[in-house]
């Protein structure tokens, strides 16, 4: 009698993105301005082209730390595509902020990707503590 060892490897995939923020990151509101800003985004591919970029301030009711996102946009700017092996360094972008209603809310600056006619989260920073509006 033959005897067949089948070995099941079960491996979990988890979706990591090629396209990431590096370094520190933060922001600073002065008035009805806002400035967001970081050491490096990078495309971390051997080749090919990420879709159109997008760099976006929430506000929310709790840190966030990944899935669906739900809260205040303050403020966002887009980037061009980035080719593989390539990154924008020393990154800073101003420009006008929303303000959310009234509150205590966590900061999250996230990275977006136009993928599949959506932009898709692709990396994130959440802020320490709360930000008072």
């Amino acid at each position: 009698m033959n005897k067949i060892l089948f070995t099941l490897f079960i491996i979990s995939f988890v979706k990591l993105s090629a396209q990431n923020f590096s370094g520190n990151w933060g922001y600073r509101i002065n008035g009805n301005e806002i400035n967001v800003y970081g050491d490096k985004i990078q495309n971390q591919n051997n080749g090919g082209s990420t879709g159109t970029l997008k760099i976006v301030v929430y506000a929310t009711d709790y840190p966030y730390d990944g899935g669906s996102l739900r809260g205040y946009n303050l403020f966002e700017s887009k980037l061009e595509p980035l080719d593989g092996g390539y990154y924008y360094y020393d990154v800073s972008k101003t420009g006008w902020c929303t303000y959310p209603p009234s509150g205590s809310y966590s900061i999250t600056i996230v990275l977006m990707e136009y993928i599949s006619y959506d932009y898709k989260i692709v990396d994130y920073v959440t802020m320490d503590g709360y930000s008072r509006f």
